[in-house]
């Protein structure tokens, strides 16, 4: 492997000169490394100088057609197209909105509106979608594939080559992605410059470091923090980055085998499916040197037999689209056996401090569970819009990360439970109150409570407990057939449960701790 360019190197011959921004990545790369391949698979990749000449095309092309700060939203599987889309609304000093793909109309109108997003790129499969979304509202879309790639590919080569003056600033957002809210409305979380760089920082040390001509595979969709990242990582370390429209372990070990892959980000459960696919009989997977996972700790079985069959090193994060992914690093060498730390997540990473609280803001000692606080350069910039939502969560400069859990005497971070409920299920966060407006508006749900249960593929599944309304004759599939048709579907709920009445304490509020407990008794690690 060759040697990682620190982020504080080699910028126009200034070898102290610090890099302030993601573009400045990019134009450091491409100067130092122009012919090698930077995004694709081997057969059809381009070099870091075909790169950074379509960035600058795209980012002309935006520029003439918006200004500065300027929302563009990006809606599709990964793909090259979405790469340069990416980058090139860095370069323009845009802001690019990431948004799933798998949302529904409804929910992805509130993002459009909420964002104002003054341009819209989706691949031709979400193109329905959108429209829907829009509901005649004028705003520009562009296919970026299928039938209409030909127009998109035709719009970047007709914006001039001529360098793009602007590379921003350390403190400009750049990115603006959307979580699920525990207020039951998705909030944009601005990550800035600052922010990005510091977290590809992190990974440009051992055991996380690449080098130029190493190889990436990211199948996590770019609407995530744990897929951008990957994405992002190529112009830190000039590995070339090879990724997945979606996610089929079949294909994914194959790639990994046939591209000399070296480096991936996947969840436990895709782990899982990768060690099932009968792709690992003859798969040569012995250029793969680290599985980066997160969402959920692994099962120790898995995890064997893992390190047995591919022979790579394992590694956990675990982190916040707030706070720009990860935070903790549970390293190669906690994964040995005997060391007795599987269940956490690791240590914070350098120049991250953690701290954990009680109810009152105090901090708690080691071993005594409390909630999470995260101090440092990750933390996001805020909430867009939202300056309350924003004060809340950002209070004298830590986060609060509404987990709940502890450290032990060697700063080791264990995750207890989740002080907002969120459920994590497949990698995928899911907030409570979200799906229960969804539920509550059919006309037999009197009452309505969803909490995450344990799940030996998933990490958690979502499960709906439901009090009927007098004289009706409630139908679970029913139920759930109308939640999808409001939200998403990884979001609605796998079961139904009929319950008598809901466990309230004095002020009249549901007790969801005491619906959970006895779905999680025995198990040793509440979330992921």
């Amino acid at each position: 492997m060759n040697p990682v360019l620190s982020l504080f190197g080699y910028r126009n011959g200034d070898k102290n000169a610090a890099v302030a921004t993601v573009d400045a990545l990019l134009v450091r790369m491409a100067a130092a490394h122009p012919d090698v391949l930077a995004v694709g698979p081997l057969a059809d990749a381009i070099t870091f100088r075909e790169f950074d000449r379509r960035v600058t095309q795209v980012a002309n092309g935006l520029a003439a057609e918006g200004t500065r700060q300027d929302r563009v939203a990006i809606i599709g599987r990964n793909s090259a197209e979405q790469v340069e889309l990416l980058f090139g609304c860095l370069r323009a000093g845009q802001i690019a909105l990431t948004v799933n793909w798998r949302l529904t109309a409804p929910e992805m109108a509130y993002i459009l509106e909420h964002s104002g997003a003054g341009r819209v790129f989706v691949d031709a499969e979400f193109r329905p979608t959108v429209e829907r979304a829009l509901a005649g509202r004028a705003l520009s879309i562009q296919d970026i594939d299928g039938a209409q790639a030909a127009d998109y590919a035709r719009w970047r080569q007709r914006q001039s080559e001529r360098p793009h003056p602007h590379m921003g600033k350390a403190d400009d957002v750049i990115l603006q992605m959307y979580t699920s809210g525990t207020t039951g409305l998705p909030k944009g979380v601005q990550l800035t410059n600052a922010n990005v760089v510091a977290s590809l920082e992190i990974f440009s040390r051992p055991p996380l470091d690449l080098g130029v001509g190493d190889v990436i595979y990211a199948p996590a969709p770019m609407f995530h923090i744990t897929g951008i990242g990957p994405v992002l990582r190529c112009v830190e370390s000039g590995a070339r980055l090879v990724l997945a429209g979606q996610f089929d372990p079949g294909a994914a070990v194959e790639l990994m085998a046939r591209e000399g892959v070296r480096y991936t980000t996947l969840a436990p459960t895709m782990i899982q499916a990768c060690l099932a696919s009968p792709a690992m009989q003859d798969a040569d997977l012995s250029r793969l040197g680290i599985i980066v996972y997160g969402g959920a700790p692994i099962a120790e079985t898995v995890l064997r037999e893992a390190q047995v069959r591919i022979g790579c090193d394992f590694a956990q994060c675990y982190g916040l689209t707030e706070t720009t992914g990860p935070i903790t690093l549970l390293s190669p060498e906690d994964h040995a056996p005997g060391r007795g730390k599987l269940a956490s997540c690791g240590k914070a990473v350098d120049g991250v401090e953690l701290r954990i609280v009680d109810a009152e803001g105090r901090p708690l000692p080691a071993g005594e569970t409390g909630e999470i606080l995260v101090g440092g350069p990750l933390i996001m910039k805020g909430y867009a819009s939202d300056p309350i939502a924003t004060a809340e969560m950002i209070r004298d400069g830590w986060l609060h990360s509404g987990d709940a859990g502890y450290l032990d005497e060697e700063g080791y971070l264990f995750i207890r439970d989740r002080v907002k409920d969120m459920i994590v299920s497949g990698g995928e966060n899911i907030y409570p109150l979200e799906v229960e407006h969804a539920l509550q508006s059919h006309d037999t749900v009197s009452e309505v409570a969803v909490i995450g249960v344990p799940d030996p593929r998933w990490g958690e599944a979502v499960l709906a407990l439901v009090v009927a309304k007098p004289g009706t004759a409630p139908d679970a599939d029913a139920i759930i057939v109308h939640c999808r048709e409001r939200i998403a579907g990884y979001k609605c709920p796998k079961e139904v449960r009929f319950i008598d009445t809901m466990p309230r304490n004095a002020a009249g509020k549901i007790l969801r701790r005491e619906l959970r407990k006895p779905f999680w008794e025995g198990v040793d690690r509440l979330v992921g």
